[in-house]
C-alpha cells in the first residue's frame, strides 16, 4: 500500500521522490559545511599562531626556537616560559639577516617590563633574577629570520 503525502499547495509527492529531496538537501548542506570549515581553516592559516600574548608558545630553559616575522600580519612573535626556582634567566636573540633590527623583552607573569633590548649587529640579550613563575617573552620588528635561545 503507497502512502502520498501532501505538500503546501495541495501538491501530492510519492514517499520515494519526498526522501530523495531530502537526502539532497542534507549532502548540500554538508558540502556547504565542509566549504565553510576549510575556508576556516585556511583564514586561520593566515594569521599568526603567536602574535600576541594570550597566544604565547612554551620554550624549556635550554632550549632554542626559530622563527621568522613577516609584517605587516606577524609583526610579533609570544614566547613564554616556567621557572621552578630562584635564577637568573637570560633570553637572547639572533636575527638573520645582521641588518635587521628586532626587540626583544621579558614580562613577568602580569605584564610588567623586567628587561628590553634591541639588536646590534644582529643579536640582543636580557637577562634578569626571577622567581619561580611564568615569564613572557616579546620579539617584534621588520622582516627577518631569527634564533631565540632561554637559558
Amino acid at each position: 500500500m503507497m502512502r502520498w503525502r501532501l505538500r503546501t499547495g495541495g501538491e501530492r509527492v510519492e514517499p520515494e521522490v519526498a526522501m530523495g529531496r531530502r537526502i539532497r538537501m542534507m549532502v548540500g548542506m554538508g558540502v556547504v559545511g565542509g566549504v565553510l570549515a576549510i575556508a576556516t581553516f585556511a583564514m586561520a592559516q593566515g594569521r599568526d599562531a603567536d602574535g600576541t600574548r594570550m597566544q604565547a608558545r612554551q620554550l624549556t630553559v635550554g632550549a632554542a626556537h626559530s622563527d621568522r616575522l613577516s609584517p605587516p600580519q606577524d609583526r610579533e612573535d609570544w614566547y613564554f616560559v616556567r621557572v621552578d626556582e630562584a635564577v637568573s634567566l637570560t633570553v637572547s636573540v639572533k636575527a638573520r639577516p645582521a641588518s635587521a633590527t628586532l626587540r626583544l623583552e621579558m614580562q613577568g607573569a602580569t605584564g610588567d617590563r623586567l628587561a628590553v633590548a634591541t639588536t646590534e649587529q644582529g643579536s640582543a640579550q636580557v637577562s634578569q633574577r626571577v622567581n619561580p613563575g611564568i615569564y613572557y617573552m616579546q620579539v617584534s620588528g621588520g622582516e627577518a629570520r631569527y634564533e631565540l635561545s632561554v637559558r
